[in-house]
């Protein structure tokens, strides 16, 4: 496998996942593109909003979890959605760049914080895409980011791609309120006819590529604890503010 793994990457070198610029080793990003990463240092604890406030000051929860807490009981995300991280995640998901999930997994940060999180939790979902979308696109960019990332930290968790499912498809997230969001994925999420006997009881990592005021997340999160779950805990690469 080390032998393959060379030779492939003689015949297709490493290159930046958001200039496509050729690098010299195996790091998601060049150097110029690595400078604009936005790294969360102090946060929200319940939904991982970046709170822009020196440690001591920052409260512990957000306004808005502290007026709508969501239904996943925590948040993992390393980094800020922005810079060129989020030119990477927009090829992986709208230009079918399905290799930039790889790459992006071998980020240190993502491998430390899915490491993290995943050694808290029973089970890992992805959060599914309705299925003519997931025709359309070709792959579900949060289960891919999820195999990489366990992949890539030598994580035991489990997978089921198959207990969970999205019953309706919901209009595009990008643009609407975080009043909107939350009504437009009310109710779009399922436990399959079989899946909620594998999730009861369970501790469950739920899987997304960007939160952004937590609404999908959090339909998602009610579903399974409905379903049975003991616990939900969300971890994406990127949170961003809205």
């Amino acid at each position: 496998m080390a032998l393959l793994a060379r030779l492939l990457s003689l015949v297709y070198p490493p290159r930046c996942v958001a200039c496509d610029e050729l690098l010299a080793d195996e790091r998601p990003f060049c150097d110029r593109c690595a400078e604009s990463l936005y790294p969360i240092d102090v946060a929200c604890r319940r939904c991982s909003l970046p709170l822009d406030l020196a440690p001591e000051r920052a409260p512990s929860v957000c306004r808005r979890c502290r007026l709508v807490p969501p239904a996943f009981s925590g948040l993992i995300a390393p980094y800020r959605y922005g810079g060129e991280l989020a030119t990477a995640l927009r090829r992986l998901k709208f230009d079918r760049r399905a290799d930039i999930a790889r790459s992006l997994a071998r980020d240190p940060a993502l491998i430390r914080s899915f490491a993290a999180a995943a050694g808290s939790a029973d089970v890992a979902i992805s959060v599914p895409l309705h299925w003519r979308r997931l025709v359309a696109r070709g792959f579900n960019q949060a289960a891919l980011l999820l195999t990489e990332l366990r992949r890539a930290a030598g994580s035991p968790i489990r997978i089921d791609t198959t207990a969970f499912t999205r019953r309706s498809a919901t209009a595009p997230q990008s643009g609407l309120t975080a009043r909107q969001r939350r009504r437009n994925v009310a109710g779009a999420f399922e436990p399959t006819r079989r899946g909620g006997s594998r999730i009861a009881g369970l501790r469950i990592l739920l899987m997304d590529d960007i939160v952004t005021t937590g609404a999908t997340m959090a339909a998602a999160a009610s579903s399974l604890l409905r379903a049975g779950a003991d616990d939900v805990i969300g971890f994406a690469v990127a949170r961003a503010e809205i």
